[in-house]
């Protein structure tokens, strides 16, 4: 019997070294895209500010975009700018596939405050990226579903109200993350977009301020307005989001206060 455990700690030590070894194996294909992310303006991030970093494959069927990592890197009070190494595994990254990185800077609260302009494209991998984000309310005006501010203007037909001291209700959809207002209280959650017209928006979180009677209403119907939401239609400067062929809520670009 004595012999009999000896044997099975010697093969438990094997199995363990093997354990480890394939562990180290795997460790070793993990890469890193290494740069910065910086701005032009002369202004400093709160100290609560998280950067996030993404690699995207812009080559998917369909003209989807299929997020192959992301890094959340609070900045606790670093200012830009701002180094990055996001992990990945280069296994993932397929020949004659195009690959872009895109960062922003958001607070805790979930609203962005900086953002890249566009996605820049991933050359080589090994070398350093440096992306510049802008601020958003300086971001130029156009009517595109992402990355545009967009102000309630009526939900289930209903006109907007705002709760007194508070932020007027709007969306805001960027890099795979849904942030906005309810008129009260702050929102946020995912977002899933397919091709030209289909969009999911949810499930949403929320803050759990006490909101006055109108406003309360307000906030539960634009909830179930998102959690609805089937697709969506832009006219001219005003999105519609859309549940099957109804319309249960519209809004209008607007400047980011």
């Amino acid at each position: 019997m004595r012999y009999g455990a000896s044997l099975v700690c010697k093969l438990a030590t094997c199995l363990g070294a093997l354990a480890f070894a394939v562990s180290c194996a795997q460790a070793a294909a993990l890469e890193r895209l290494t740069g910065s992310v910086r701005y032009l303006e002369r202004s400093a991030l709160p100290a609560d500010a998280i950067l996030t970093v993404e690699l995207l494959e812009v080559s998917t069927p369909g003209g989807q975009t299929e997020r192959l990592s992301r890094l959340a890197l609070p900045t606790r009070g670093r200012q830009v700018p701002l180094a990055f190494e996001l992990p990945f595994y280069p296994t993932a990254l397929k020949p004659n596939h195009r690959y872009m990185v895109r960062a922003t800077l958001i607070n805790r609260g979930g609203e962005v405050l900086f953002a890249s302009p566009a996605a820049v494209p991933v050359r080589d991998h090994r070398d350093p990226i440096e992306l510049i984000v802008q601020r958003m309310r300086d971001a130029p005006a156009a009517a595109a579903l992402e990355n545009t501010y967009w102000k309630l203007i009526e939900v289930n037909g209903v006109p907007a109200r705002v709760q007194p001291g508070e932020r007027e209700a709007y969306l805001l959809l960027l890099a795979g993350r849904a942030t906005g207002s309810s008129g009260c209280n702050k929102l946020m959650g995912a977002y899933a977009l397919t091709g030209n017209t289909t969009l999911t928006i949810g499930p949403l979180a929320s803050t759990r301020m006490a909101c006055v009677p109108d406003v309360a209403a307000q906030e539960s119907a634009l909830i179930d307005a998102y959690l609805n939401t089937s697709g969506y239609r832009i006219e001219g400067e005003s999105l519609l989001l859309l549940g099957g062929d109804a319309v249960l809520a519209r809004f209008r670009l607007h400047a980011y206060k």
